[in-house]
């Protein structure tokens, strides 16, 4: 005789089973729009860290702070803008001209055979320079449209973020919305904590390096650490790969330079991550490392250059929900 609870449980869990399924297919789907939006929610995170700060300093309504805030920082990207601009625009035009030479040195250097054989085996069929740089461009107009997009929507839900996640809240079931409010406001600020630690990061790289390559003599010093900052930004890879361009122009300059190139940005990544990370991370999640590389992988499969280059703050997000709402509720019930 069947039971009729073991059968409903067995339909129940059937329809679990359909709707993660299906909503899995509904991300991939949409992960370009669910990526917009989680860069629009870094950015109000942004706007809201510093009128916190504001707000600190002096006694101001919220949607002054926040008025305040986008302009103190759009303010201080034209003012660095104005004063740098005309000098990073020339090195950056420099380092691009000498990218190419650079790349054929170090063809020269490696074998442009054995070279052209590992490239063929990891591009995609067919693939040209043309195509490569028709790609490049289209990746970089759908960029600057995704980032203006972002801002904006930034700036909309910075102005009203209780009404966005108590509207998000409503699509739950009723005994679902504590909890899950809850791990929102610890994600938030999570993602606050982590951003700030990043920015230290990407600030001190981008002194260091500026100032070590000047010393080196390595050309177009400025905008390499322009580079080697913002890929700071990406956690345990972009650090390597803002070495790439460094070592690449170096290689121009001789063997002697290149040495001294690649030996600079070994001690600082060892300072780097002994040191200032440690440092800049006290405040921040805590994350072992290991989840940290899988999920770089896991976003970048996923998601593409876009999930690699917010892999960060979705790891951080992900392992603060995934926290909240699954360890230490069980942790709970055990208790």
């Amino acid at each position: 005789m069947i039971d009729g609870r073991s059968v409903s449980g067995f339909a129940l869990r059937v329809v679990i089973a359909i709707a993660l399924v299906a909503l899995a297919l509904l991300v991939w789907r949409l992960h370009d729009i669910l990526l917009l939006v989680f860069a629009a929610t870094l950015v109000a995170v942004i706007l809201h860290a510093a009128a916190d700060t504001l707000c600190g300093v002096v006694r101001l309504p919220r949607w002054l702070a926040l008025a305040l805030s986008g302009l103190i920082i759009v303010g201080i990207i034209a003012t660095a803008a104005t004063l740098f601009g005309h000098e990073v625009a020339a090195q950056l035009s420099g380092l691009g001209e000498a990218l190419p030479g650079a790349w054929a040195t170090f063809a020269n250097w490696v074998g442009e055979d054995r070279l052209q054989s590992v490239i063929s085996t990891v591009s995609p069929d067919g693939a040209t320079v043309a195509s490569i740089a028709q790609t490049t461009l289209g990746m970089i107009t759908a960029s600057i449209t995704g980032l203006t997009l972002a801002v904006l929507g930034g700036v909309y839900l910075a102005a009203d973020p209780g009404g966005y996640r108590g509207g998000a809240l409503l699509l739950l079931p009723e005994a679902a919305r504590t909890p899950v409010g809850g791990a929102m406001r610890d994600t938030g600020r999570a993602l606050r904590n982590w951003l700030l630690a990043q920015l230290l990061s990407m600030l001190a790289t981008f002194t260091v390096v500026f100032i070590g390559l000047s010393l080196i003599g390595v050309p177009s010093a400025l905008a390499l650490a322009i580079v080697a900052g913002l890929l700071e930004f990406i956690p345990l890879v972009g650090p390597f790969l803002g070495a790439v361009p460094a070592l690449l122009i170096a290689l121009t300059g001789g063997l002697e330079l290149f040495l001294w190139t690649a030996g600079f940005f070994v001690v600082w990544q060892q300072i780097e991550g002994n040191a200032l990370a440690p440092l800049v991370m006290r405040y921040a999640v805590r994350i072992p490392p290991a989840v940290t590389l899988f999920a770089l992988f896991l976003f970048g499969g996923l998601f593409g250059i876009g999930g690699i280059i917010l892999g960060g703050p979705l790891t951080v997000a992900t392992w603060m929900m995934v926290r909240r709402l699954w360890i230490d509720e069980r942790e709970k019930a055990d208790v």
